[in-house]
């Protein structure tokens, strides 16, 4: 122990020190304050309002980024099975592309934070500069499949039938080319979610969704696209977020920000995968159950599938804003860990599952006593009807466990030791959530296979619990020691 710190605690530590970080945070408050019009200040005040103020408009922003494909999938469902299969199964495409998209935009937001903390704006601006060129690169690499013939290949691939293959094949092209354009608004979101901004990409996803909702059911109804008219509408309303969010960064950033590959920008770009790869990985998660799910369902038939379907849409939406607080808690964590302040970052996590759990429980009671009532929104057949009230009351169940996992996502990417949440997302995808799947099939039919999303979410809780302690003791470490050099600095 240093002298006059001895036997001290880090609470105390981090008193003695604030100095330091509030003469920093005071510069990136007021850079802030300067220029961006919704900035929120994570240095000071409630720990509680900070995080309400950054959590709200990043749920509202989730909420309307995922109700595309979940009004696309209520008037999709209403043309009937074999239409609700083929966009069913090109479900864990969009995961595929999202889980990427959201690995690179996540490791520049904790990046950019991180840089914010400490007070290094020239670090924070590098980075961002470097997002849109890698996110592009990546968003380009699914453009084959807008050709047919590897469109039904896809199909094929994953076990869908030829009819199906047939209904997919145009949903599937303009699914594709709105790859890049989600990518963008992604980008976008990134720098100004990194800012403490949350409230432009809320607005941009609102003006996108108006427009999706509105021109789904002429593309699918009226102009008879059917399903192709569903992935159109979800392109032309991403783009409208594209063009409201450029406006915004211009008035920003004016002729300070670029966007293309300067000197270095590999260094960047390796340290924008090095935070993000994991996150990526822990994300493939959900494409990959997906597949291997709609794999087992698919011996039940597409009423098997399309009941999974219907209910995984409805959980992600209602789940929503516990993954916009747990976005927030990532921000918000990476830049009071820059800062060094131990106190912010723990209070920041019991907030986050004292919230968590009082979103969740009282909609995970409307799911377990309400599915038939739920399910009912989609119109659907009586086999659909029957099915899908049986997979929502299992995930009315699976919730109650959720918010532990959720509190690792934000914690370990906030920290920056985003392994921990891939280590989470290999247990309960490859340990427990597929086997559990096969074993339960071969003894309850379709039905087991949605019992078993809850037991594997059991399990899977309690290793989060046993992370969480992980996270939270390496944190106190981590920032102990970069007390204890940052005072020798000033001797």
């Amino acid at each position: 122990m240093l002298p006059g710190i001895a036997g001290k605690s880090i609470a105390v530590e981090i008193v003695h020190t604030q100095e330091i970080n509030d003469s920093d945070a005071k510069i990136t408050a007021e850079e802030s304050e300067a220029n961006v019009e919704h900035a929120v200040d994570m240095a000071q005040g409630k720990v509680s309002h900070v995080l309400g103020r950054l959590a709200l408009p990043l749920m509202v922003s989730l909420f309307f980024q995922n109700l595309y494909s979940y009004v696309s999938t209520i008037f999709v469902s209403w043309l009937g099975e074999v239409p609700l299969a083929a966009v069913s199964m090109a479900l864990p495409l969009s995961y595929l592309a999202l889980s990427i998209a959201k690995g690179v935009s996540m490791g520049s937001v904790i990046l950019m934070s991180y840089d914010r903390g400490r007070g290094d704006e020239t670090g924070a601006r590098r980075t961002a500069s470097a997002v849109l060129p890698l996110m592009t690169l990546f968003m380009g690499l699914f453009l084959p499949l807008m050709v047919p013939s590897l469109c039904r290949l896809f199909y094929l691939g994953i076990g869908a039938d030829s009819s199906i293959a047939d209904q997919g094949s145009g949903y599937i092209f303009w699914l594709v080319a709105g790859f890049p354009v989600m990518g963008y608004v992604m980008t976008v979101e990134a720098l100004f979610t990194s800012r403490g901004d949350t409230m432009t990409p809320m607005k941009a996803m609102l003006w996108g969704n108006l427009l999706n909702m509105a021109l789904d059911p002429l593309f699918i109804f009226v102009l008879g696209w059917g399903v192709t008219g569903a992935a159109v509408g979800t392109l032309l309303g991403q783009s409208v977020s594209g063009i409201y969010l450029s406006y915004k960064l211009r008035k920003l950033f004016a002729e300070k920000m670029v966007f293309f590959p300067y000197p270095g920008f590999l260094r960047a770009w390796r340290q924008i995968l090095g935070q993000g790869m994991f996150v990526t990985i822990a994300y493939l998660v959900s494409p990959v159950a997906l597949i291997m799910l709609n794999g087992i369902l698919s011996r039940f038939g597409p009423g098997a599938i399309g009941a999974w379907n219907l209910m995984s849409r409805s959980e992600m939406m209602v789940m929503l804003p516990v993954m916009g607080l747990s976005n927030a808690l990532a921000t918000f964590t990476g830049f009071n860990l820059g800062r060094l302040d131990y106190i912010r970052v723990r209070q920041g996590l019991n907030f986050f599952l004292r919230v968590a759990w009082g979103i969740i429980t009282p909609i995970a009671a409307l799911f377990f006593f309400f599915p038939q009532e739920l399910i009912g929104l989609f119109r659907p057949t009586a086999e659909l009807q029957l099915l899908g009230g049986i997979a929502m009351q299992a995930s009315g169940i699976s919730m109650l466990f959720s918010p532990l996992l959720y509190a690792v996502n934000g914690m370990s990417q906030g920290t920056k030791h985003p392994i921990y949440l891939s280590g989470m997302a290999f247990l309960y995808v490859i340990c427990l959530r597929i086997p559990l799947a096969n074993a339960f099939a071969g003894h309850w039919g379709q039905t087991g296979v949605y019992w078993s999303h809850p037991a594997a979410t059991a399990g899977t809780a309690l290793f989060a619990a046993f992370l969480l302690h992980r996270l939270m003791s390496g944190c106190r470490r981590s920032i102990e020691i970069d007390l204890r050099a940052r005072q020798e600095e000033l001797r």
